[in-house]
């Protein structure tokens, strides 16, 4: 805890340093000018509860219990290049450190650090038009797709050229990506048996994919987005997206999403030394086509916020071996199917989520929101094919289970910048996922819980 204090304290003090530092170049030209450096300091306590369930291959009564305080510093600068208007240049660090505070079965109890080059790039803007190339966070739309996994302390990034353009209410971006920077969060999901990887995404390494996302805001009430990711050895996935926000006088808020997109064999390779990628595990992933549809609904009342969500990714009829099942390798999949991150992979028969929330925003004292998932198997119909061969419905009322999401976060008054988050979620098993085989590990009830503080920075 000592080494913590001392490294929270220290960090403001370099930067403010950093940024002196560059405040006092000499006069003339200059490569870098109009530095800006702006950091975050996010101390985080994890605890992690596994009960094995009946009918797995260890004990019903067995626990597994462990605990982790972590630490993310983010140090981040951009500048003018060259003076010349409309030339950036950003580049990051970001580094995790665990203090050593590992507890618990599979825990080595040693000071693990990670520490990367998160962001390195040149952007150049003129005529509306802005070309990106090097290493970048990247969030698109809800971030289903796309994401730069923000919820975890060792985030992700991609290494990529784009190009984007936006008018009125009209916007596009294409980007060609030919890295991934894989959140490598191994060790800090803390329980039973610790994923290397996180399950169902694409490994730090290169690739050979590219993005298009289009998008046209009518009115807000009606935004149409259109986008194809073309994913190396991975797949191809092409959907459509209206959504909006519609005002109900001064009382309501509403806000809906209706989505549906279709995913199919990859026709990009990644190769390494003349063949596909080996060990990616995403060689051929998609062999039939799969489908995915989102329906969504909100609403703030007076505050009182409330919702109802349908989400299925398509799989294959049970007992099909082909591998049809909907994947979603470089999203925020945290965000999506349950906090206790139990369905990073789809399932090979598909995954159907029906979740409700319902909370409060205040107006000073925060938001609370909580969550509760039915998880089923998809049927094929549902979601748009299912093994592409004879389209025959399997039974959607398999349950994978449930889970009950909750968070609070508040900005802490009187303190610029700082947040404060507390969150939990409890997914309990289902008997009927026995034998399935889509989860790392034996079958389980999983309970998580987080305090965090968030604070973020800036030069002026």
């Amino acid at each position: 805890m000592r080494k913590l204090i001392l490294s929270l304290a220290a960090t403001p003090l370099i930067l403010g340093s950093m940024a002196v530092s560059a405040q006092a170049a000499d006069d003339g030209f200059n490569i870098f000018s109009d530095v800006k450096f702006k950091g975050e300091l996010r101390p985080r306590y994890q605890f992690t509860d596994v009960k094995e369930v009946s009918g797995s291959s260890t004990p019903a009564t067995q626990k597994d219990a462990g605990s982790s305080v972590t630490n993310r510093t983010n140090l981040n600068f951009t500048a003018k290049l060259f003076e010349l208007d409309g030339m950036n240049g950003t580049i990051e660090l970001n580094a995790v450190n665990d203090f050593g505070s590992q507890q618990g079965p599979n825990q080595n109890g040693g000071e693990a650090l990670v520490a990367k080059i998160s962001q390195a790039n040149i952007d150049y803007t003129v005529a509306g038009v802005t070309g990106i190339i090097g290493r970048k966070t990247v969030n698109l739309d809800n971030q289903r797709f796309i994401g730069s996994v923000g919820w975890k302390q060792n985030f992700q990034t991609l290494d990529l050229a784009a190009v984007a353009y936006g008018i009125g209410g009209f916007s596009i971006l294409g980007a060609y990506v030919y890295g991934v920077n894989a959140i490598g969060d191994a060790g800090y999901d803390y329980g039973r048996n610790p994923e290397p990887k996180y399950a169902g995404g694409i490994g730090s390494g290169r690739t050979n994919s590219f993005a298009l996302n289009a998008s046209y805001k009518i009115m807000d009430p009606v935004k149409v987005t259109g986008y194809a990711y073309l994913l190396g050895s991975a797949s191809d996935t092409y959907g459509l997206a209206v959504t909006g926000k519609v005002a109900m006088g001064d009382i309501a808020k509403l806000n809906y999403r209706v989505e549906g997109a279709v995913q199919q064999k990859a026709t990009l390779k990644t190769f390494a030394d003349g063949v596909v990628a080996p060990g990616s595990g995403h060689e051929d992933s998609i062999l039939g086509k799969s489908g995915y549809v989102n329906l969504d609904v909100g609403a703030n009342i007076s505050g009182f916020l409330v919702g109802l969500n349908y989400e299925v990714l398509g799989g294959a009829k049970a007992g099909d071996n082909s591998t049809t099942a909907f994947q979603t390798p470089l999203a925020t999949k945290h965000k999506f199917n349950g906090w206790a991150d139990q369905f990073l992979a789809t399932p090979g028969t598909g995954l159907a989520d029906l979740n409700i929330r319902g909370g409060y925003k205040f107006d000073k004292y925060g938001k609370i929101i909580a969550f509760y998932h039915f998880f089923g198997a998809a049927a094929d119909e549902a979601a748009g094919g299912g093994n592409g061969k004879n389209g025959d419905d399997m039974k959607s009322g398999d349950a994978y289970g449930q889970e009950f999401d909750i968070a609070y976060s508040i900005k802490v008054p009187s303190v610029n910048g700082l947040g404060l988050l507390v969150k939990a979620a409890m997914y309990k098993d289902s008997d009927d996922t026995k034998g399935i085989g889509f989860k790392t590990g034996a079958d389980s009830d999983k309970t998580l819980a987080w305090v965090q503080l968030d604070y973020k920075f800036a030069t002026k």
